[in-house]
């Protein structure tokens, strides 16, 4: 079929269009920001719209036989109004244009009357389409399970944030989580459902758990230690959201509604389109493996979200040319040092050797190759001539990665810039961090300001050099 897709960049639509070129699909996309669109690696392998559902709805259903929507916002007041807007000025669009199918992924309802502002939000959107003239298949699921989805990622971070974790009563609620590949399943199954088809459908995974056994279970799963977790008897989403967005990489506008959410029983009450997914739902435990093997094998999954870093930056203006300052970068280690303050690297390496590290070990290439040892750090990209980037191997509680650039400014100029980000574990990676930067800003400086002055001096000796040459050359 020749579908449309709206929403293709954020977490399901960027998964879901793959899926759908695979099956031999046709797919069109509308977007309102082409770069985002270009990061993704099917990106040339799609029709796209730039535009959004107000400016650009009707050319993008132009053509199309089914079509994906997958947007929903939760930033700000009014929210709810503007996504009932769109969904209808969507599905008028979709008429006009003789579209066959409308899918729609919304959120599981609670069995009562009481309802979470983001949860009514999700179901008026698809009520809206429902009303529509085009037949459509409305999906409401919980907790989506993936690498980089916002639910999921706030579920990994708390989990293995400290050993005792206090949650808010309502994380004793129970919810059915479903893994992405069987979301996916669902969504393209829509197709193959009969012309007059027009209602809803839950879709869930294998079991109904508590929010609790979610962080729990996600926690055995990763191998880390199951953390002990204490129930606050407090109901105060907005609170928990700003504690939340300084935990995680979820921001409050994001985590306010999840939270809220966890006030009532999610878990289906009905069958899905076209039955399970091959082999039946997939239980919470394998969707965890397959999410932390995709991030593990394509480095940090496709996500709008932001990682959890913390970093710290120098930069030196150099008066010597981009090529000079490279040639000190390119040499940094191994019996040249690392430039900062004497003995600082061996006191670090020993502390290392005591906590079973690698310690203050010595080796480099002749040149930083990818892959390579330099002392404690391995070399993990280097673009010559402008940037090298480190990850460090020594005991941290956290992932520490040390970036050296030298930008050109002109002929005879450049700048140095060394970043040092950090992606701590927990909160004692956090701890880590704040009880060290004091002397981790003074030692990094005096690097930052070393290395300038090295590269510097070595200008100045080649121009004199130079000179020297040239004076020696000319006739007497």
């Amino acid at each position: 079929m020749h579908c449309l897709v709206i929403g293709a960049t954020g977490y399901v639509g960027a998964r879901l269009v793959p899926h759908l070129l695979s099956a031999g699909h046709a797919v069109r996309v509308l977007v309102r920001d082409p770069a985002k669109l270009d990061r993704l690696p099917w990106a040339h392998d799609v029709e796209r719209v730039v535009g959004d559902v107000d400016s650009a709805a009707d050319r993008a259903c132009t053509g199309v036989e089914a079509v994906f929507y997958l947007v929903h916002s939760m930033d700000g007041p009014g929210y709810a109004g503007r996504d009932r807007a769109a969904a209808e000025r969507l599905a008028a669009a979709a008429g006009e244009a003789g579209v066959r199918r409308v899918v729609y992924l919304g959120g599981l309802q609670p069995a009562g009357e009481e309802n979470s502002e983001h949860l009514a939000s999700r179901r008026e959107t698809g009520d809206a389409l429902l009303a529509g003239p085009v037949p459509a298949a409305v999906l409401q699921a919980g907790i989506v399970v993936g690498a980089g989805s916002a639910s999921f990622e706030m579920i990994r971070h708390l989990a293995t944030l400290s050993p005792v974790l206090p949650l808010p009563d309502r994380a004793w609620n129970a919810v059915q989580p479903i893994g992405i590949d069987d979301v996916l399943h669902h969504l393209t199954a829509c197709l193959e459902l009969a012309p007059e088809v027009n209602r809803t459908f839950d879709i869930g995974g294998a079991e109904v758990l508590s929010f609790r056994e979610l962080m729990t279970g996600f926690a055995t799963v990763a191998g880390r230690f199951r953390p002990l977790t204490v129930p606050l008897p407090v109901s105060a989403p907005r609170m928990l959201a700003r504690a939340v967005e300084a935990l995680t990489p979820v921001d409050r506008h994001l985590a306010g509604p999840l939270l809220e959410s966890m006030a009532h029983d999610l878990v289906v009450r009905d069958d899905p389109p076209n039955g399970p997914p091959p082999g039946g739902p997939t239980p919470y435990a394998e969707t965890v493996r397959r999410a932390l093997a995709e991030e593990g094998a394509a480095g940090r999954a496709a996500t709008d979200l932001p990682e959890p870093v913390l970093h710290g930056e120098h930069v030196e203006d150099v008066e010597a040319p981009a090529a000079v300052l490279w040639e000190v970068i390119s040499g940094i280690g191994g019996d040249n040092g690392w430039y900062t303050v004497p003995g600082v690297w061996a006191l670090r390496g020993g502390i290392d050797r005591l906590l079973g590290g690698v310690g203050a070990r010595r080796t480099r290439a002749a040149r930083p190759v990818e892959g390579a040892a330099l002392d404690w750090w391995r070399v993990e990209e280097v673009d010559e001539g402008r940037s090298l980037t480190l990850r460090a191997e020594t005991k941290l509680p956290g992932t520490v990665h040390l970036e050296l650039r030298a930008e050109p400014v002109d002929a005879g100029r450049s700048r140095y810039v060394q970043r040092v980000v950090f992606r701590p574990d927990g909160l004692t990676g956090r701890a880590y961090w704040y009880a060290q930067l004091p002397a981790h800003d003074f030692v990094f400086a005096v690097m930052a300001r070393t290395i300038a002055g090295v590269a510097r001096t070595r200008a100045r000796r080649g121009a004199a050099t130079r000179r020297a040459a040239t004076r020696r050359a000319q006739p007497a």
